[in-house]
């Protein structure tokens, strides 16, 4: 079932929850009605703390946030125009909620630098993965550039620092097969979704990779796939997970270039990370 609009607009930068409320309303939050065809309260009114539903009725409310891990890096403003804000994250700060962080994430940080609390990604990182993320200001303009990526109409340009560059051809195309399992960190090779990744030697044990389809660890479990994987992964070639307050090793992976035509104005846009090796 479609999920409506909320009824209630995001609160210093962090967006409201929906729940479905069944039997007696709790006193834990203050609701307020979602869409509902046949709800006991209308779209946008407020649920008392103590009603009787007789049927299951679906609301909105802003979370009580618990205390955050600080993560102690900053991000940089690539660019900004009214429609896109691109941004180069720092290692182990998430794109986007993942339920540890809220406030700690490139949304709720953008959303309170810029005053404005309907940005969002179009597209995600890895929390471990620094680089240039693309998000958008207004929500009529979201799924346009959504759809960029959706359709792999935007060139991508990474690099990372491997162990064992030496395994790796000059040049290599990579068409694997990639699937997440339930309850594993790693993904699983050999099933799946197939996918493309196009890598370059560089100098030393640096590698440019030029991945053609997005899937969850694409480049870090094609990498390891071949012989050579990243440094500083705590995933691959062995899970070693890590405290969320443990920022000694990074990943040494860098998401550096976007390139892609602007779907309202037609400009091409080439975004390069500040700095490409670090």
């Amino acid at each position: 079932m479609a999920v409506g609009p909320a009824p209630i607009p995001p609160r210093d930068g962090v967006s409201p929850r929906r729940v479905v409320l069944r039997g007696v309303v709790d006193s834990h939050h203050t609701y307020v009605a979602g869409q509902s065809g046949d709800g006991d309260f209308v779209f946008g009114e407020t649920i008392p703390p103590g009603t009787r539903l007789s049927k299951p009725q679906p609301a909105w409310f802003y979370p009580v946030l618990d205390p955050e891990p600080t993560i102690p890096f900053q991000h940089r403003v690539v660019y900004a125009d009214e429609r896109i804000v691109v941004v180069d994250k720092p290692h182990f700060l998430p794109t986007t909620s993942n339920g540890r962080f809220v406030v700690n994430t490139v949304q709720t940080r953008l959303r309170r630098e810029f005053g404005q609390d309907t940005i969002v990604p179009a597209h995600r990182l890895d929390r471990l993965t620094a680089g240039l993320v693309l998000c958008v200001r207004k929500p009529q303009d979201r799924a346009a550039y959504q759809q960029l990526f959706a359709h792999g109409k935007v060139q991508k340009w990474y690099r990372a620092e491997v162990h064992h560059p030496e395994v790796l051809a000059p040049f290599t195309d990579v068409s694997i097969p990639l699937r997440t399992v339930r309850g594993e960190r790693q993904v699983e090779v050999g099933a799946g979704k197939r996918t493309r990744t196009t890598i370059v030697r560089g100098r030393g044990a640096w590698v440019n990779v030029y991945p053609q389809t997005g899937f969850t660890h694409q480049i870090r479990a094609t990498l390891n796939w071949l012989g050579a994987p990243i440094i500083g992964d705590d995933t691959y070639p062995v899970s070693r997970p890590r405290p969320w307050d443990d920022f000694q090793i990074p990943l040494r992976l860098f998401a550096c270039g976007l390139e892609f035509k602007d779907p309202f104005t037609g400009v091409l846009h080439r975004f390069r990370r500040p700095s490409t090796q670090d």
